[in-house]
């Protein structure tokens, strides 16, 4: 051992440069700078320490981090809650069990599949109790970073979502979309919000595009088809909508439904339409026992369901829709038409694929605004139309389409609340504007295919009250909120699970002094257990991690 220990060490010195053999022999000599042995541990210490300090500084001033504890924001936001995939069409989704953090015995039995109805037991029988399966585990709410700094220079604007001091105790920190603006009156009506200002008539609050987009909630997704569903003859959300014994030209189902195709000859047209069915919990029974269901297929109106709440609450029929498709043109002629129907109103949109030229045409049969597209000739669009907040708007490939005039209209506030849908049943062929039947797609004189169908609804704000007893609640039908200079009114975007502005017994506003800042990012959703993801594979050696970063939630907060 002596003997190898002695060659490694001749080995190791001769490698060494002659200089460095030099300075080593000769010692430290006069005007040589003689590093401590302590010094490089110092510097790592004092760097751990500035940082830290810099990391308070920011924290302080700048920006902060928060954890979303409840679903009041969902599904902008999420609270605690189980990742789920549905069995049937796998549609993913999420069920919120944020009870279960102050209650471990308060659990979440049940969730619905918002795309075909399929209901998933989330618990199990244990002995005389019950407990979570655990094929569906529990995950924290999203961690978002803060920008304290955005309202120093700046004002509050509608739609931000703000974290503030709750006002009645202001230890503890609420996260909510900000809605009315100071010396203005808030309305909640139909869904909506509206704002009014020295006694003028109320006017619908707009929410930029961007803000729309990202608050819009899925009804339907093509992509996620039920096989079982099909097996039993349920037909399909998504059908031709020709008359009996027309005959060509007709839509062509293709993957099973997640897309349709039509070739229409010069004079010839076709309508594609979507319809609203889902299986009751009765129904699904027997398409598992037996393969066949029992009872009517019966399209109901789009109401706000809201798959992430445990418990469903009344539902409210939601009239502000948008539909978004692939559109594939085959053919360098023709026209395109996406159609929304709203209280048995039709608002469409009429692309023409030999000029690009997109006319809009509503119900009151005012002069139709036109704009110019990129959806020409042969090629494939991703586009999207919706009728949201008394406004049409036309994105393609996600950017808004600019018409040659307004394409908003100004209904007062009663006539939102007295509207209600046509639940009028109608079949293919039959023409009438129902809401049984609320989105549709044409194609005259042309050859397109369309995929990715989905059908999206508005979030649904509800005038809901404290009763005259603890825990009771009341909906009005319209609720209204005057705001004084520096007060700001606030709702959460899961209106039926929110505590907010319209519940607080204490005042409903939040003062500007209460502002802590604007939500800037999900930088850190819950991580991906390592099961649920492939291992990293570095050369030889596969990498298995006790969970993965979600780099797919991670987004700005809109």
């Amino acid at each position: 051992m002596a003997n190898k220990k002695s060659r490694e060490t001749a080995v190791a010195d001769a490698a060494a440069s002659p200089a460095d053999a030099v300075a080593h022999d000769r010692g430290p000599r006069p005007g040589d700078q003689v590093r401590s042995p302590l010094a490089f541990g110092r510097e790592t210490v004092e760097s751990i320490v500035v940082a830290f300090t810099l990391a308070l500084l920011f924290r302080a001033f700048e920006a902060e981090a928060f954890v979303i504890p409840t679903g009041s924001m969902a599904p902008t936001l999420m609270g605690r809650h189980k990742d789920l995939v549905c069995e049937s069409c796998g549609k993913p989704y999420r069920v919120g069990c944020s009870a279960e953090v102050d209650d471990p015995a308060r659990l979440v039995p049940v969730a619905r599949c918002p795309n075909c109805g399929l209901a998933i037991d989330l618990v199990r029988r244990r002995g005389s109790g019950l407990e979570y399966d655990s094929r569906y585990p529990s995950f924290n709410g999203d961690r978002i970073l803060v920008n304290k700094f955005a309202y120093d220079f700046a004002e509050p604007e509608r739609w931000d979502v703000v974290v503030f001091r709750y006002p009645e105790d202001a230890k503890t920190n609420y996260i909510k979309r900000l809605v009315g603006l100071p010396g203005e009156m808030v309305s909640i009506a139909a869904g909506d919000i509206w704002t009014s200002a020295d006694g003028r008539e109320p006017r619908i609050a707009r929410k930029p595009d961007q803000k729309m987009l990202a608050m819009l909630q899925v009804v339907h997704d093509s992509r996620h088809q039920s096989r079982p569903l099909q097996a039993a003859g349920w037909p399909t959300a998504w059908s031709d909508w020709s008359a009996p014994g027309r005959g060509s030209p007709a839509w062509v189902a293709e993957e099973d439904g997640r897309g349709f195709a039509v070739t229409c000859d010069a004079g010839g047209s076709a309508m594609l339409r979507f319809r609203h069915m889902l299986p009751s919990e009765d129904q699904w029974e027997g398409i598992r026992d037996d393969g066949r269901f029992i009872g009517e297929v019966r399209p109901e109106p789009i109401t706000d369901y809201q798959p992430y709440n445990a418990m469903p609450s009344k539902p409210h029929w939601v009239g502000d829709l948008a539909v978004e498709t692939v559109l594939e043109s085959r053919s360098a002629n023709g026209s395109v038409t996406l159609d929304l129907v709203e209280a048995g109103a039709s608002h469409r949109c009429t692309i023409d694929l030999s000029t690009g030229e997109a006319t809009l045409s509503t119900a009151d049969g005012s002069e139709p605004p036109r704009a110019t597209t990129a959806v020409r000739g042969l090629g494939s669009w991703t586009i999207l139309f919706a009728n949201v907040d008394d406004e049409l708007r036309l994105f393609v490939d996600g950017s808004r389409v600019a018409f040659d005039r307004p394409t908003s209209r100004e209904d007062p506030l009663q006539q939102a609340i007295e509207a209600e849908p046509l639940e009028q049943f109608v079949a293919p062929g039959d023409p009438t504007a129902s809401d049984l039947a609320p989105a549709g797609i044409a194609a005259e004189a042309a050859s397109v295919r369309v995929r990715d169908m989905r059908v999206l609804r508005d979030v649904y704000y509800l005038g809901t009250v404290l009763g005259a007893r603890a825990s009771e609640f009341d909906e009005r039908e319209r609720l209204d909120f005057p705001l004084e200079a520096g007060q700001y009114f606030v709702l959460g975007d899961n209106s039926s699970a929110s505590k907010d502005s319209r519940l607080w017994n204490d005042g409903h506003h939040v003062d500007r002094r209460l502002l802590i800042g604007k939500a800037m990012l999900v930088f850190w959703p819950h991580a991906v257990p390592a099961s649920w993801a492939l291992p990293l594979k570095i050369g030889r050696f596969d990498l298995r991690l006790p969970s993965w970063p979600n780099f797919a939630r991670m987004r700005f907060v809109r």
